[in-house]
């Protein structure tokens, strides 16, 4: 449905000046040029020259000619329906998911700078990698294998968080005869049925909001249940109810430590009803997940990944509201997969996998990083 409905979307069926197919030929290219050298973004803005990044790092596409409003705005009008070019003018920015060159998805933001359109395209990469060989897959498994509950996955931008709950879903797909539901902003990975049914909703265009897309799913015939953005109470409140219902959740939020984490799913509360909510959610709380991306040594990205499990020590300190503790329970704990953020950067480390500094720079407690690599 949603690839159909983008295929229609597709303004080439309008008449194109020559200027306009010579501009979309260019963007074929760049877009060609990020496939081949393995490149996750590429940005066009007024008054420069395209650029991607590879390996983290922004590459300008120097021999190419500097950007043009009138040339950008062609490349705009190619990408977007009317109705999505509207809702761009009028709201100023729009994030879109769309598959180009007919096989290489991408997550789009248009944006304006300086009164002027400009793009960000990530490319969304076909192959996922499986659970089994994620940094936390036992975490990851035993979440697969959970008829209930909630695991939550965080990180900055441009952490895997998707990939990850994507490699999750398809696990669960391929192996379970589940109902699936997605609440998405946008759909990036489509996800097609298998021995699961797979059904992905989009924010803005198949539900108009996070909140109202679990409304009345409490009385699906559901299974599992991933949603894509974790920032509201009413979708936090929502979300501990399905958990408790004999239901498994999959949540996606930012938080780059498990503390943090924590910490904003009870700050979405008000003081007064802190308690309840910690409560429900060390009741429903399979684990939490934090990671982040580094660069490789010898290129390439690297997926550091922090794990908690909650245990029942775990579970009554979240019930307490005592954070600040969980992280000594991590590190002393024989529980098999619990890690620290600095533990697993300091692991990172040692075997030659990333640099000293650009682990220290994601470092939690860099007295205990220091600490952990200094033994």
């Amino acid at each position: 449905m949603e690839e159909s409905q983008a295929k229609k979307s597709q303004p080439s069926a309008k008449p194109e000046s020559k200027e306009s197919a010579t501009d979309v030929l260019h963007f074929e290219k760049w877009i060609s040029s990020l496939g081949e050298r393995k490149a996750t973004d590429l940005h066009l803005l007024v008054g420069n020259v395209p650029s991607i990044r590879i390996d983290a790092k922004i590459q300008p596409l120097m021999d190419e000619e500097i950007i043009t409003a009138e040339r950008l705005e062609r490349i705009v009008e190619h990408l977007l329906s009317e109705d999505e070019l509207k809702s761009f003018q009028e709201k100023k920015q729009l994030v879109i998911s769309r598959t180009l060159k007919k096989s290489m998805r991408f997550r789009i933001h248009f944006y304006f700078s300086r009164g002027y359109a400009g793009l960000s395209l990530r490319h969304l990469q076909d192959a996922f990698i499986p659970i089994s060989e994620l940094p936390n897959s036992m975490l990851l498994k035993e979440t697969a294998g959970s008829k209930q509950g909630l695991y939550v996955v965080s990180g900055p931008f441009d952490s895997g968080k998707t990939s990850t709950v994507r490699s999750l879903i398809s696990e669960i797909n391929q192996t379970q005869a589940k109902y699936i539901i997605t609440l998405e902003s946008p759909i990036e990975y489509i996800i097609a049925s298998d021995k699961s049914v797979v059904v992905q909703r989009e924010i803005g265009k198949d539900i108009q909001s996070f909140e109202k897309g679990l409304t009345g799913l409490h009385d699906e015939d559901l299974d599992v249940l991933v949603v894509g953005e974790l920032e509201e109470l009413g979708v936090l409140e929502q979300i501990l109810e399905i958990a408790s219902s004999g239901r498994l959740v999959i949540a996606i939020t930012s938080g780059n430590h498990i503390v943090s984490v924590l910490e904003h799913l009870r700050d979405l509360a008000a003081e007064e009803d802190r308690a309840r909510i910690l409560h429900l959610l060390a009741d429903v709380l399979i684990g939490i997940s934090a990671q982040v991306l580094l660069p490789k040594v010898g290129g390439g990205r690297y997926l550091v990944v922090s794990n908690m499990i909650a245990t029942n020590p775990i579970k009554s300190l979240i019930h307490e509201g005592k954070f600040d503790q969980i992280p000594n329970i991590m590190q002393t704990s024989g529980e098999s997969g619990m890690m620290t953020m600095d533990k697993a950067l300091t692991e990172a480390v040692r075997q030659g996998i990333v640099i000293m500094q650009d682990a220290k720079e994601h470092a939690i407690d860099i007295n205990q990083f220091n600490v952990l690599v200094a033994h």
